[in-house]
């Protein structure tokens, strides 16, 4: 699966702090390259524990764009060798907490995009992948048996599962793949990673990728076909017609598509719940209100169609219901004001496409407003204004979309 770009590498000064790690003297244990990497600790991290030094090439790799599977081994070597050095030394046992347990399965599961991508052949492809994403689970239970009420194992699990699923299985199918091409049920995996995961105060960072990672995963589900019609041949212009591909009811795919709206609705509210917990300041604060603004864009999607389609449909057709094009125009303005609420918390100020978002959600909304209405009106003025701001700011780049919304007014 691509890995999406989150842009949370940036660096807390006030917080954090680079140290060059050193060779140790036990030459034939050190992580390969380890004195050649630049590693993030926190203040009050102790520069000589081992096992801080391991928190700190994880954030390292965390925070880096993760291209660099030589740290990802040298990682999981690291953990190995905390792990043989624990059964002798009490003071090493001691300080391997679920965190420890936490970052060795993390790192598992990250080599799995590693491996997906080896130019080998793909049944071995994805054995080694399966190994992999089996070692994480099984370090994340072991470290469950010790530490049964970590919320952070849980919701690496849930990240586990998350990833597991493209990588692994979704990978595999086709449009007319059944129920035999996989040996596992792909809803009853998504519900436990659901049932793990939880909004870490602890860990907000890793918790806004998993919802990232769930995200992305509920798209590949919503448009899993596309490839391969456009294979055979789809002509561009019917390329709509591509959100419409059904999945037979025997399809692995075919439950997690019926659940699309139930897990959209899931996913807003876990977004919404990990942004009532950050404060203004946070580095991702913003990233957060768009994430969460644009799944309610989404949640106004089918409202607003059924709308459209009642209010401005073609003449020559029925009449349609009133009170169901009243209904949909109220359900798409609900949605639609709330994601308004938060794109524009979630508005940078020297990123002029941040304010253009809202601008476009008041273009929305204007639409979804009576015709010609003094909502409507107030509605384009906002978005005009916001995108002439945002088009000086950026020398013209949004000179089409203003256009567009002179022409509509």
């Amino acid at each position: 699966m691509a890995k999406r770009a989150l842009g949370l590498g940036q660096k807390n000064k006030e917080k954090k702090r680079k140290v060059e790690s050193e060779g140790r003297q036990d030459s034939k244990e050190v992580t390969p390259g380890a004195d050649q990497i630049s590693v993030e600790l926190d203040d009050n991290e102790d520069l000589d524990d081992e096992f801080s030094q391991l928190k700190g090439l994880w954030q390292t790799y965390f925070h880096s764009d993760r291209e660099n599977e030589y740290v990802l081994n040298g990682i999981v070597h690291e953990c190995d060798r905390l792990l043989r050095q624990s059964e002798e030394d009490a003071k090493i046992k001691k300080s391997l907490n679920d965190e420890f347990h936490a970052i060795y399965a993390l790192a598992l599961s990250e080599l799995t995009i590693f491996k997906a991508g080896e130019d080998d052949e793909e049944n071995k492809n994805m054995q080694s992948v399966a190994e992999f994403f089996d070692n994480a689970v099984e370090r994340c239970e072991l470290g469950l048996a010790l530490f049964s009420d970590s919320q952070l194992l849980k919701l690496v699990i849930a990240k586990i599962i998350i990833q597991r699923i493209p990588l692994e299985y979704v990978s595999q199918l086709k449009v007319n793949s059944t129920t035999d091409a996989l040996k596992i049920d792909l809803n009853e995996q998504l519900e436990q990673a659901k049932k793990n995961f939880n909004v870490n105060k602890d860990h907000l960072e890793l918790t806004y990728e998993v919802l990232q990672m769930f995200d992305d995963l509920l798209d590949i589900i919503e448009n899993f076909g596309h490839e391969n019609e456009i294979e055979e041949g789809l002509d561009s212009d019917d390329e709509e017609e591509l959100a419409q591909v059904e999945l037979s009811s025997t399809h692995p795919l075919y439950k997690l598509q019926q659940n699309l709206p139930k897990n959209y609705q899931w996913l807003r509210d876990q977004m919404t719940q990990l942004f009532n917990a950050l404060g203004d300041q946070d580095k991702f604060y913003h990233s957060v209100a768009r994430s969460v603004g644009h799944l309610y864009l989404k949640a106004a999607e089918e409202p607003t169609s059924t709308f459209m389609r009642l209010q401005y449909g073609d003449d020559d057709e029925p009449s349609s219901d009133e009170e169901s094009c009243k209904s949909a125009q109220r359900s798409a303005l609900k949605y639609t004001k709330q994601a308004l609420e938060f794109l524009e918390k979630g508005q940078v100020k020297d990123e002029p496409e941040t304010w253009v978002e809202v601008a476009e959600a008041y273009i929305d909304l204007g639409n979804l407003h009576d015709y010609q209405s003094k909502d409507q009106e107030k509605s384009y003025q906002v978005a005009e204004d916001i995108l002439m701001k945002a088009n000086k700011a950026s020398h013209g780049k949004f000179q089409d979309i203003l256009d567009n919304l002179l022409d509509k007014e």
